[in-house]
């Protein structure tokens, strides 16, 4: 089970050692966005998408694909109210998490947003969170890029999207740290930076664990 703590900011160190391992993971043939993937059962068999079993069984594909992200208790969390939409297509995981890390980088936009209008705010204080928040546009636009590269995964350059798309996402998740970085810099109200720190660090837990699928499709 993964520990993390809102309260604290992760080091760069440890980030950038996430990413590194991330992106240098090979991908293999039991991998969550192989065709499909053995589930243990009473007796065991391959299940994929056309597969005429309960949904259970893709609430189970789901949570074995999570099993090997960064953050499984969140990628579980997340994906599985879309178990019958997903079932045990690995491109529509793949889709479906990156759809989610979006919306959770917009949701993180909107919050930063809000609190920059705050008249309370110090002028240091505005000038952190004004960075924040552009980093955190920066990342949603690089989510944004990665969806709309995922959409062209069927032409000749597949192998090219993908390398775009760990780029992107990549970066993301920097922009989102740099921004949680930034709020122990300056003395701003432990409130308005942990409700910050909160949202912004888990839209980059929701990209980590996309990223770990992207990386993983087989090309």
């Amino acid at each position: 089970m993964e520990n993390y703590n809102f309260a604290k900011p992760c080091s760069p160190n440890v980030i950038t050692f996430i990413l590194f391992t991330l992106l240098a993971t090979k991908p293999n043939i039991t991998s969550s966005c192989t065709n499909s993937i053995t589930i243990s059962t009473n007796s065991t068999q391959k299940i994929n998408e056309n597969t005429p079993i309960h949904s259970n069984y893709f609430r189970t594909y789901i949570k074995t694909s999570c099993n090997s992200t960064t953050y499984p208790s969140i990628c579980y969390k997340y994906l599985s109210p879309h178990a019958s939409k997903i079932k045990a297509n690995p491109m529509k995981l793949c889709n479906t998490s990156l759809s989610l890390a979006l919306k959770a980088a917009k949701r993180a936009s909107s919050i930063v947003s809000k609190i920059l209008k705050m008249t309370n705010l110090t002028d240091n204080a505005k000038v952190v969170v004004k960075d924040c928040l552009d980093n955190v546009q920066s990342s949603m636009g690089q989510l944004q890029d990665s969806l709309a590269a995922m959409g062209q995964l069927d032409g000749i350059d597949k192998q090219f999207q993908i390398s775009n798309m760990q780029t992107w996402m990549s970066s993301s998740i920097t922009n989102d740290q740099t921004c949680s970085d930034e709020l122990d810099e300056m003395n701003l109200d432990a409130t308005i930076r942990d409700e910050i720190r909160k949202v912004v660090l888990n839209a980059a837990m929701v990209n980590s664990n996309a990223l770990y699928f992207v990386n993983n499709l087989i090309y």
